[in-house]
């Protein structure tokens, strides 16, 4: 059975999902567009990327190579960005990885999968497993996106980034989630939906600041307690699951009392 609350006071039970789609072999990138890196014409390499302390890469082809070319090429500039959107379905993503922790004035960082589609059209995850240690000290990070990626585990270095108010890790392999993850005492919004999950930490309790939680599409069959202690957060989504009930601590829907009197 599967709870959802929208609102500080309402859950929702919905049917489970059954099924998933399909994963098929991921769709090579198209050739890549003439950027303004070292191309005859242009005001200075990467005028067509560096605008307004952002990098928005994910949208031109090979983008992850250009982050290596532009710190090569522009490293003071580079390093000052604040904004930053990579691709994680190109291959070249690991060699962009190693300079991300040099970027230490970043305050949104989005790591996404899910550009690429095989011949049937089914969207590819990106390849991330892992990222760099370094990562963790970027104490300027408030958003991290490492959605539609190929994570089993949630990195280390995430639960060092104690700054971070949104997380989100949707569409991964997670199964489980590290205690740690209760460090991130700032968090306003964590996304886990449509993982592996098959419990949640205690320690999420902790989490006093947060708004919205989304645990929804995952294996889960029961809840700690400690979630009762999110006294901010006015919604929780936990459709999709395996649940039959919630802990008394978040209290009981009257969707799910009227059930077990049907049955």
């Amino acid at each position: 059975m599967e709870l959802q609350r929208v609102g500080a006071e309402r859950l929702k039970v919905h049917p489970p999902m059954e099924g998933r789609a399909s994963r098929g072999t991921r769709s090579r990138p198209e050739p890549a567009e003439r950027s303004g890196l070292g191309v005859e014409g242009a005001d200075e390499p990467g005028d067509a990327y560096l605008a307004d302390n952002r990098l928005t890469l994910d949208v031109h082809p090979n983008g992850a190579g250009t982050l290596s070319l532009l710190h090569e090429r522009r490293k003071e500039e580079v390093e000052r960005v604040e904004f930053l959107r990579l691709n994680c379905n190109e291959e070249q993503i690991d060699t962009a990885l190693a300079i991300v922790p040099e970027l230490r004035h970043l305050k949104s960082l989005v790591l996404k999968g899910g550009h690429f589609k095989d011949e049937y059209g089914v969207s590819q995850r990106g390849s991330l497993t892992t990222l760099p240690v370094a990562m963790g000290h970027l104490r300027d990070l408030t958003h991290l996106d490492l959605s539609f990626n190929s994570l089993v585990c949630l990195p280390e270095c995430v639960t060092e980034l104690r700054g971070l108010r949104a997380l989100l890790v949707c569409r991964n392999l997670l199964t489980a989630l590290p205690p740690a993850v209760g460090k991130l005492t700032r968090l306003t919004f964590l996304s886990l939906m449509t993982n592996r999950l098959r419990e949640l930490p205690a320690t999420l309790g902790d989490l006093i600041k947060l708004q919205r939680l989304d645990a929804s599409d995952n294996q889960l069959e029961a809840l700690p307690e400690e979630l009762g202690s999110l006294g901010n957060c006015t919604e929780l989504d936990f459709s999709g699951n395996r649940l039959e009930t919630v802990p008394s601590s978040i209290g009981e829907p009257p969707q799910l009392s009227k059930q077990r009197r049907e049955e």
